[in-house]
């Protein structure tokens, strides 16, 4: 028996089924199975990542940084915007609005347990689709916190500036005149704080503890350390005596030093570029978490924050102001 060499491949009434059960499945309740799915399995993963446990290892990590992206957390008061919150968690509610409208014929029909059991694999597979964007999600988060982890190499001369440091007469907390060119010939390193402050400060205390720490007795003999008070209208001597006291810093090492008048002291932090700003219902000052290196000549040569990437490069550029061969020693 000859067969025609042009016979369809597929029978005409099995192409006329796959194109019903299509048809069937996009205006049936196929496809809101499949979308109401996908949505629940969103929505419990926005809740997920309301709720979960922050110090719970790696994932409690990813919940962290993915609020931190998404909710506006802030990790220093635990805050983060609940608008942002409610709108990753509402937004989807607006497509299935939409959804039984389009579909209000076949919406009904989701109320029956076997339209649910005979579209299983429609709901499978929605399932499948929503936990596979999710682990993409954690995978490329893991990889980025994999990727910070690997810090660029120190940049030296090449980030390294020359900036004038204003000599304006200041008072530390032993009461002591003191002026930055009082320290010419030393390696100094300074921040600025201010006693009240329960969040940055600590850290950059912490931070500046552990610089220290890390250097030869011989390093740490030719580094100064200073604090600019970020409070100067309230901050007396006597109260930066207490909080030197309580962060274990020595004194001549350590001087925490405010204007001998508040606007002067103001308009310092302004020019060294400490960004700051005071609540006026709470009393908080919000400022930039900034440490700067003076080398011995007195020039601003680096300036970091508390970033990963900073924090080390802050160890290389202390070192290399240090055994900087061609500055002025500190006997000159």
């Amino acid at each position: 028996m000859l067969i025609p060499a042009h016979a369809p491949a597929t029978p005409p009434d099995a192409a006329e089924s796959t194109m019903t059960r299509a048809s069937r499945y996009f205006s049936g309740p196929g496809l809101l199975v499949f979308l109401f799915t996908a949505i629940g399995a969103y929505e419990a993963f926005i809740l997920f990542t309301i709720f979960w446990p922050l110090d719970s290892g790696w994932l409690g990590g990813f919940v962290r940084d993915f609020q931190v992206w998404c909710y506006g957390y802030d990790p220093r008061t635990g805050g983060m915007s609940w608008n942002s919150v409610a709108m990753m968690f509402l937004e989807p509610l607006f497509i299935v609005g939409v959804a039984g409208v389009l579909w209000r014929g076949s919406l009904g029909e989701l109320r029956k347990w076997s339209v649910w059991s005979a579209y299983r694999r429609t709901a499978l597979a929605a399932f499948v689709v929503i936990s596979g964007c999710i682990a993409g999600l954690v995978a490329f988060a893991q990889a980025e916190t994999a990727a910070a982890l690997i810090l660029p190499p120190f940049p030296g001369e090449s980030i390294r500036v020359r900036l004038t440091l204003p000599d304006v007469p200041m008072v530390d907390q032993k009461g002591n005149a003191f002026r930055f060119a009082d320290l010419k010939g030393e390696v100094v390193l300074f921040t600025g704080v201010y006693s009240a402050c329960t969040t940055a400060c600590p850290e950059i205390f912490k931070e500046v503890r552990a610089v220290l720490a890390e250097l030869t007795p011989a390093e740490r003999a030719g580094v100064r350390v200073v604090a600019l008070s970020l409070n100067p209208e309230y901050e007396t001597a006597e109260l930066m005596d207490l909080m030197a006291d309580a962060q274990g810093l020595t004194y001549p090492e350590f001087r925490y030093v405010n204007g001998e008048k508040p606007a002067e002291m103001l308009d310092l932090l302004s020019r060294l570029q400490f960004a700051r700003s005071r609540n006026p219902e709470t009393g908080v000052i919000d400022h930039m978490n900034l440490i700067q290196l003076v080398d011995r000549e007195g020039y601003i040569s680096y300036r970091f924050t508390l970033e990963p990437r900073h924090r080390a490069w802050l160890r290389e550029g202390l070192r290399s102001l240090l055994h900087d061969k061609n500055a002025a020693s500190p006997a000159s």
